[in-house]
């Protein structure tokens, strides 16, 4: 197990000397804001700072959670604990201006440190960046750029590695990869309460040098409706269609279709289906209720047997999530929220004599619940 490091904690140190200078520099131009009704706000900062209990953190089957208590597989668990503690401090920025007949133009910008308490290995950072443009009141397009440098997903074995050194606890490599997406959304409400979002995202993932044969890039299409049934109730359905790429090789000159690599390339169907409540006020402070749930079955669809890539091959995944947000205005600048997120997956093969084995690997269970603050400022 690799020891935690308090280095690993710096950016949270730094991030929180950061926020406090903010706020106290920041929060006497925030209450003169608000009190200027007739000035529009062109500037807008929002800081936030999550707390959950993870109860898998990586997503392992009861399998794996049994070895791990047991003390099984040495070399496999880089963790402590196969919970935790998560600390999600982060911030956004925007600023809007009207370049085209007084339509707003909105500059975006935001960073998320995620830090695990006690596995601080799985700890990472995301930033996005973002531009949306109105074309009339009702017509906006958006694009957007997110980038995630180093997310830790767990240590799995290197074939190659096993090939010379035989089931041995160096042969154990981490299974980590950085990702960079771009994004584009066409946005459109029409028959006054109906707003429809097309969406289109491309994400590229780098793998470590352990596992290249796992670098993709993944296209998605969405398609997202939300209507308004009565005052303060919307209803919102969406679907999403993806296909990834796998490289399924990792030496110079191989093709994927022939090589002894896996191949993780898929197609996936996603539906979604969402519902927003407005809730009657709570002495005059605003609160809401999210409720959210996914569906989405994947399809693996390399070429390979089922004897080159048992992993995969003729593998269909069905993935299922559940979010409940309940948020709280307590004052204009200031909100409060409690959240419960549940995630499963189950994982079968077409090929049966691989059924199992894919269903003890990959089936899992998990929970998130938690709490986040946020601190808004407007100029």
């Amino acid at each position: 197990m690799k020891s935690r490091k308090i280095n690993r904690f710096m950016p949270v140190i730094t991030y929180a000397a950061v926020l406090l200078f903010i706020l106290s520099a920041f929060s006497a131009g925030s209450l003169k804001a608000q009190t200027n009704n007739k000035q529009k706000p062109v500037f807008n900062i929002s800081a936030g700072l999550t707390s959950m209990y993870d109860d898998n953190i990586l997503k392992y089957s009861d399998k794996y959670i049994d070895r791990f208590l047991n003390n099984e597989d040495e070399g496999r668990f880089h963790i402590r604990t196969y919970d935790d503690v998560v600390i999600s401090p982060e911030l956004e920025m925007s600023t809007s201006y009207r370049f085209i007949r007084k339509l707003n133009t909105t500059f975006t910008a935001g960073y998320r440190f995620t830090s695990y308490m006690i596995n601080s290995n799985k700890s990472r950072s995301y930033i996005n960046l973002g531009l949306r443009q109105y074309f009339t009141r009702k017509a906006s397009i958006k694009i957007s750029w997110d980038y995630i440098p180093d997310f830790y997903v767990r240590h799995f074995r290197d074939d190659d590695w096993v090939s010379i050194y035989g089931y041995t606890p160096e042969t154990f490599k981490p299974f980590s990869f950085a990702k960079e997406s771009y994004g584009a959304e066409v946005m459109y409400t029409f028959f006054k309460n109906t707003r429809a979002k097309l969406i289109f995202d491309y994400a590229s993932y780098y793998y470590n040098a352990h596992f290249t044969e796992y670098d993709c890039n993944n296209s998605a299409w969405e398609l997202n409706i939300r209507q308004t049934l009565y005052k303060g109730l919307k209803a919102e359905a969406g679907y999403t269609f993806t296909t990834s790429v796998a490289k399924g090789s990792d030496e110079p000159g191989e093709i994927r279709q022939y090589s002894d690599d896996s191949d993780g390339s898929f197609e996936e169907d996603a539906f979604l289906i969402r519902i927003l409540w407005d809730l009657p006020e709570f002495q005059k402070h605003r609160h809401t209720l999210d409720v959210k749930t996914e569906f989405s079955k994947r399809y693996s669809t390399t070429e390979k047997s089922a004897v080159l890539d048992p992993l995969h091959a003729g593998r269909v995944d069905k993935n299922i999530a559940l979010n409940v947000n309940y948020s709280l205005e307590i004052t204009k600048t200031v909100g409060l929220a409690f959240f419960y997120n549940w995630y499963s997956r189950n994982a079968r093969s077409m090929a049966e004599e691989n059924s199992q084995y894919v269903s003890e690997e990959k089936d899992y269970g998990q929970s998130q619940i938690g709490i986040s603050v946020t601190y808004s400022m407007k100029y």
